[in-house]
């Protein structure tokens, strides 16, 4: 026996919570804490056996070091195939890695002879993760964690979860598969072994009395199986009042024996994966027995065989820590065993002390004369439960082959083939000069090289991969040097924004930059916009939401942009600070006299400085916000739909809700979405009249060569025009006494008379045939022009909002239906039929951030049966939420369960409210997957019963049942969620249940 601790595998002094051989045995893992994060490293297991490969300095010792966790890592594991290495750690992560060819240099400058890959992140535990195990098979993984949870994976198809095991009420700190794969042991700080069944994931048995006097002092409980299946071994177990390893046979569970003589709690224990053979002097027939180690929180090691009644060697202060992981090659002669100390050790034995394994063959023959047929593979992707009906047979192969016809799925353990040719990189890189001298190389894309899926080739001592510059491999791409003459990359003043740019219009909220825009409107051609985020539309065919909102308050009008450089801005900066203060001075005494006019400051050539419009910061209650514009351009420009003022000033009084009021200077023009070349201008005081000034709404085309239907036309106002909105049907006006004007865009006819409004407005919108006006008191107006009537008259918005929240975007649904977004991330939409404010959406609600229904709505539209592009309704409205459908890392257990399932019926409800079948075919598929993940049967049927719908004609609601929803088919929808509850094997009966019901309600029909 030789004992080795090789000084350089370390993690520069940390601790190392894991440690596992590669089971070609030509490396090994380590996993543990790194530098503000969690580290794992492959290091190269020849300089560890071989002092003369040790002292090779081109023989890497490092491997490779991925340092990706957040948090500390605490378990390493190979798959049985040695294809992947499964890490887990604080961070509730579980990473699977992949070996990617030659190494490099990661961060840090650490050379690497290999590069290992991340291909699938788990995450639905909400706690750390303290181990992990293989299935002896490679088609499952299961991991455990302090949320009390053990989780199955499907190792065929991550990140899926075949089931989540919830029996514990403590810390689960260890997981073990019984190498026959019909049984899965946990243990946990709850001072319980539980056995589960894997053919029905059901708890075979709970073992208690072992584990009465412990108490929670390991970080983990790693337990060991023996290779032939007839003995788990716990940690930490206590007999008259010492620590012991409990053997617990499998034949009845019976625990009476047990491995003692450790001083302090056993923390892991590990069996040799092979079953050992060694030949007795006095017989001829050889002795077959098995073999384990133990560590312990005594810094000590013990060896054990079954034939033994003692150890057969204990290795005493082998750590200045407790022992946290040991681990056997495949071989079964070299046994590493790693510590809290930040050290590792290797004991290698010789086959006449620890005597000579049995062949691959004679030990599945052994496993079959015991056990039958060993479960190599799994008969589905989530269990081995016998499929009971044809029906459902059918089913899951259908299922089965469209997985199999997917190139990136794995349906079998074997590796699959190289299809994808790779892609070749650049041969040649280009080298120019600039014109003050430097070097400037053109980048060039290198494509990755592509994984073939195998696993990571072994190598020996005498093949060793080395960093001697005589074998690296040379670059081949030729540099081409050429003379050309370039400009540096230095920047420069800014260029006037071309002709085609659109217009960024200046917005008065609370997220909004003081400094004034630039903006550059065109001369000759204006492009259509968007109607406050929606595109104009016709009356007769509307078109459905978008997924964008206006965030914004209103928009205030925006003034082209001189050909030349503003002169203002040559000027010195103590310059600019007077005129600044001399223009806040002038806004001041506005605010006083409660005039809405602004100077017209002209520079000395006589012509307007071009200054942009000043929009002030919205003060959160205390201040008074307004905006300066400059006076209007003589060419019209384009402004989004809501076109607000130039000026805005907030209305201050006591208990008095503020909001911004809209104001209009002197001039607007709105390019009219949807009608090419045509303008809307509003002009106040524009004519004189021996009663007072008159103001003007004027509708022309600026390009006469479009040939579009309607033709110019003028109306006369009486009273100052204070805000203006259009789209291709309609043109509204809102006045300074407080009256409302509408006008069709088409010719300028008027549908309605001029309406009172209650007080000035502070939002105006004009949406298909409906026109949206919200007050500066609060109160909401909308009106359907084209059936002349009211959706809704002076609905106040005051309760919604308070001190802090104000209104960042409004939207009226087709239906005529308001919906405000406000700034503390709420939706609301007014339902007529509830008469009330209903909440759609709520980006701050701990409800929504701690539930996983990204994880099954994502699956929904990667199945194919919703599609997400473009986004339905209700997820467009909630998607400008601030904060709403944050990435959230799911979890399987505590409140996160029931929070998913509240979550995801209040998305049905809202659907159900917008009329929005995409959203609720949606939310319904996310849930049914939410059910089945969860087995939640009780559920399930409600479900299955509402699609369904009476059993017979006689029934009592067969009268009044309706076979459609939303227009989409009960009977089809009950058919897509019985095909995910097929997916579900401990759910078939209800399954062929519903389907037999499904399918005599088809041909009663």
């Amino acid at each position: 026996m030789k004992l080795l601790k090789p000084a350089w595998v370390t993690h520069e002094g940390r601790p190392i919570f894991s440690v596992d051989i590669h089971p070609d045995g030509s490396r090994f893992a380590t996993g543990g804490q790194g530098d503000d994060c969690g580290r794992v490293v492959i290091w190269n297991m020849a300089p560890v056996l071989s002092a003369e490969v040790e002292k090779d300095e081109n023989v890497p010792k490092l491997l490779c070091q991925m340092d990706n966790h957040l948090a500390c890592v605490n378990c390493v594991r190979w798959s049985v195939s040695g294809r992947y290495l499964a890490s887990c750690g604080d961070d509730k992560a579980i990473l699977i890695w992949q070996h990617s060819g030659s190494g490099g240099t990661v961060f840090g400058g650490i050379a690497t002879a290999e590069s290992w890959r991340c291909v699938a992140t788990l995450r639905s535990h909400s706690g750390d993760v303290l181990d992990l195990a293989w299935a002896p098979h490679d088609a499952w993984l299961a991991s455990c964690s302090v949320d009390n949870s053990v989780i199955i994976w499907n190792a065929l198809n991550f990140p899926e979860v075949v089931t989540v095991l919830r029996a514990h009420s403590g810390l689960v700190k260890g997981v073990v598969w019984d190498p026959i794969g019909k049984f899965l042991a946990s243990q946990s700080d709850d001072k319980t072994l539980k056995i589960w069944r894997t053919n029905d994931w059901k708890q075979e048995t709970s073992i208690t009395e072992p584990f009465k006097e412990c108490g929670g002092t390991t970080h983990v409980l790693r337990m060991g199986w023996s290779p032939d299946g007839q003995y788990l071994v716990s940690a930490h177990a206590m007999n008259g009042g010492g620590p012991t390893a409990q053997i617990i046979e499998r034949e009845g569970w019976v625990t009476d024996k047990d491995f003692v003589g450790h001083r302090k709690a056993i923390t892991s224990v590990r069996f040799n994966n092979n079953i050992m053979l060694k030949s007795l002097p006095h017989s001829n027939k050889p002795q077959q027995y098995c073999c384990c180690a133990i560590g312990s929180r005594d810094r000590s090691i013990s060896v054990w065989l079954t034939a033994l009644k003692r150890p057969l060697v204990i290795i005493k202060d082998l750590f200045n820590d407790s022992v946290l992981d040991l681990t056997w090659c495949t071989s079964g002669h070299i046994l590493m065993a790693c510590s809290w100390d930040g050290t590792v050790a290797c004991v290698e034995f010789e086959e006449t002390e620890i005597g000579k394994s049995l062949s691959a063959s004679e030990k599945k023959a052994l496993h079959e004369r015991i056990y039958g047929k060993s479960l190599t593979v799994p008969n589905s992707l989530t269990s081995n439960t016998i499929v009971e009906t044809p029906e459902l047979l059918a089913v899951r192969e259908a299922q089965r082959k469209q997985l199999n016809s997917t190139p990136t799925k794995v349906n079998s353990v074997s590796k699959p083939s190289l299809t994808a040719t790779p892609m070749r990189g650049p041969s040649k890189q280009i080298e120019t000069r600039t014109s003050d001298g430097k070097r400037r190389i053109t980048p060039m894309f290198i494509p990755t090289v592509v994984d073939n899926g195998e696993a990571p080739q072994p190598f020996s001592s005498s093949t060793q991969p080395t960093f001697s510059s005589s074998t690296e491999t040379k670059s081949k791409i030729v540099i081409e040097k050429r003379e050309d003459i370039i400009a540096p990359n230095v920047s420069k003043p800014a260029n006037p924004k071309p002709q085609s740019q659109e217009l960024i219009s200046s917005t008065l909220s609370m997220d909004v930059d003081k400094s004034p825009p630039k903006v550059t409107a065109p001369k000759s051609s204006v492009t259509p916009e968007k109607v406050n985020g929606v595109a104009a539309e016709s009356l007769d065919q509307p078109a459905p939401l978008t997924s964008k909102i206006d965030k914004s308050n209103f928009s205030s009008s925006s003034q082209p942009k001189s050909e030349e450089p503003p002169k203002h801005e040559e000027k010195p900066k103590d310059k600019e600070k007077e005129e600044k203060k001399t223009e806040e001075k002038v806004e001041k005494a506005q605010a006083t006299s409660v005039q809405e006019k602004v100077p017209d400051v002209k520079t000395k050539t006589g012509k307007r400085r071009g200054r942009p419009p000043l929009s002030e910061r919205v003060d959160r209650l205390d201040k008074t916000e307004k905006s300066v514009a400059t006076p209007a351009p003589a060419q019209p420009v384009q402004t989004p739909a809501v076109h607000s003022p130039a000026k805005q000033v907030t209305v201050v009084a006591e208990n008095e809700l503020k909001l911004p009021i809209l104001s209009i200077d002197k001039t607007l023009n709105v390019q009219i979405p949807g009608c090419p070349g045509k303008v809307l201008t509003v002009e106040n005081a524009a004519l004189a009249s021996p009663f007072g000034p008159l103001n003007l709404v004027k509708c022309y085309f600026n390009n006469k060569s479009v040939n579009t239907k309607g033709g110019d036309w003028e109306a006369v106002l009486s009273s100052k025009a204070v805000a203006a909105g259009c789209n291709a049907f309609l043109c509204a006006v809102c006045c300074e006494d407080c009256t409302l004007q509408v006008f069709e865009t088409m010719y300028g006819r008027r549908p309605l008379p001029p309406l009172q409004l209650t007080s000035r407005p502070s939002r105006l919108i004009v949406s298909r045939g409906h026109v949206f006006v919200l007050t500066v008191k609060g109160m909401l107006s909308v009106w359907d022009v084209p059936a002349r009537k009211a959706v809704l008259v002076d609905e106040s918005v005051a309760h919604l909002l308070d001190k802090n929240v104000s209104v960042v975007g409004c939207q009226v649904l087709e239906s005529g239906s308001p919906a405000l977004t406000l700034s503390s991330g709420k939706l609301y939409l007014f339902c007529s039929e509830l008469k009330n404010w209903t909440l759609l959406g709520d980006g701050r609600d701990p409800v929504q951030q701690s539930s996983s229904h990204l994880l099954y709505a994502t699956a929904v539209t990667q199945s194919g049966n919703v599609s997400a592009s473009p986004l339905p309704p209700l997820t467009a409205l909630q998607a400008a939420c601030k904060g709403h459908f944050r990435s959230k890392v799911p979890a399987a257990s505590g409140p996160a369960s029931s929070c998913t399932l509240t979550f995801l019926e209040q998305q049905m409800a809202c659907s159900r409210l917008l009329q929005s079948p995409r959203d609720y075919h949606l939310w319904l598929s996310a849930l049914v997957r939410f059910l089945v993940h969860e087995g939640m049967e009780t559920r399930l049927r409600l479900i299955c019963d509402e699609l369904l719908g009476p059993a017979h004609s006689r029934a009592v609601s067969s009268k009044s049942w309706d076979d459609k929803i939303l227009g989409m088919s009960k009977h089809d929808l009950l058919r897509e969620t019985l095909t995910v509850v097929a997916t579900n094997l401990s759910l078939q009966r209800l399954y062929s249940e519903y389907n037999d019901l499904l399918e005599s309600a088809l041909t009663s029909k």
